[in-house]
């Protein structure tokens, strides 16, 4: 396949999930970013562009310019998709723009700040016809695929139970010195209606639901806040209700003092039970009804089609998140190849999916606000 040509809204100096996807975009080498806006300020935006090798006629200061210079040039010299990792408010409208204007778009979650932005964006992709993918990367990992895999092929028989907790630590210092350093995730202006929730809260309910294909129900939420002077959630526990009666337990906390990126999921059937752990990616547990455990590792011959395709290096050699997203950018890479070859835009492995897009988008922002209205509400249960 031809390399594919790409900008980047976002990247700044300091962007950690920024760089993130500039460099899963070319990891696998069908891509180059060789355009951008890194920085609303004009001054830092260019300095930072020529850092990462960008021509200086193809950094822009903004979006709307971004778009108007980018048509003007001949079709193969134009970028073909573009990447969205800014703070979460400019999600919509800079989306909505990019695939109005003939441009596919790779965005980072969440999506949009509300169920109703969400909503447009799902009408503006119908009318364009255009590839729209959202980086959960996690679902990117090779024992995620091959959790699916276990769970759609009867290994764990009839499914009970579903823990799930995502715990990080990152804000605690705010707890005791509230002042300490400031972060446009706590402005709800910015951040939008919820910080922990919004954040990492919904990639907690994506890995349930990639992993298991369950849709929640109704939700029964506690949120605090730990950090003084902020509004929104930092720290909370969801009790769930999924369809064919499962039920569910979620946690995700940004003030877990010590913790780094805590992403563990947990599922129970009547005949086994699996285990996986973010931190410790190449590993999947199965727990049989004997006591004894079956351990999967990455790369080896008896997993999964989607889960081997997902392991680009040995066994034996690691491979970590940065893999995992670029998985997701090389499967949004081939739905837009297909659909420029008028096939299906979404190819499918064994498991039928590819990457999240607007119907996950749209799951999670569903999630969020049914969860803020539960813990709001006096009544137990709350419908989503």
């Amino acid at each position: 396949m031809d390399k594919l040509k790409g900008g980047i809204i976002g990247a700044g100096k300091d962007s950690f999930i920024g760089f993130a996807h500039y460099a899963a975009a070319a990891l696998y080498n069908e891509a180059e970013i060789i355009a951008g806006v890194f920085s609303s300020d004009p001054d830092r935006c260019i300095k930072r562009g020529l850092e990462l090798g960008i021509e200086r006629c193809r950094i822009y200061c903004n979006c709307t310019e971004m778009i108007e210079k980018e048509n003007t040039l001949p079709a193969e010299e134009r970028i073909d998709f573009v990447i969205i990792a800014t703070p979460n408010y400019l999600h919509c409208k800079m989306i909505k723009a990019f695939l109005e204007n003939g441009f596919h778009v790779i965005a980072d979650k969440p999506i949009a700040i509300s169920l109703a932005e969400a909503l447009e964006i799902k009408d503006v992709q119908k009318k364009t016809e255009m590839v729209l993918a959202l980086t959960h990367g996690y679902t990117g990992y090779p024992m995620v695929k091959q959790a699916r895999y276990l769970i759609k092929s009867g290994k764990l028989g009839n499914l009970i139970n579903i823990l799930v907790s995502y715990s990080q630590g990152w804000l605690s210092p705010l707890i005791k010195n509230p002042e300490e350093f400031k972060t446009w995730h706590l402005d709800p202006a910015i951040s939008g209606p919820s910080c922990t929730m919004l954040d990492i809260g919904i990639h907690a309910l994506n890995l349930v639901q990639t992993i298991t294909g369950l849709v929640p129900e109704k939700v029964c939420a506690n949120l605090n806040s730990t950090i003084p002077g902020n509004c929104l959630d930092d720290n909370g526990t969801v009790l769930l209700k999924f369809n064919n009666g499962i039920n569910g337990l979620l946690h995700a906390s940004q003030v877990s003092t010590g913790e780094g990126n805590a992403l563990r999921i947990k599922i129970y059937g009547d005949i086994a039970g699996l285990s996986w752990d973010q931190e410790f990616p190449e590993t999947l547990e199965m727990m049989n009804s004997d006591g004894t455990s079956t351990i999967f590792k990455k790369g080896v011959p008896v997993l999964s089609e989607d889960a081997r395709k997902a392991s680009n290096f040995p066994p034996g050699h690691p491979e970590g998140f940065l893999c995992a997203f670029a998985n997701i950018y090389s499967s949004f890479f081939k739905a837009i190849h297909c659909l420029r070859n008028k096939q299906q835009p979404c190819p499918g492995g064994e498991s039928g999916w590819n990457f999240p897009g607007i119907e996950e988008g749209i799951a999670g922002l569903a999630f969020v606000e049914a969860i803020l209205k539960s813990n709001q509400s006096s009544e137990k249960w709350i419908a989503i």
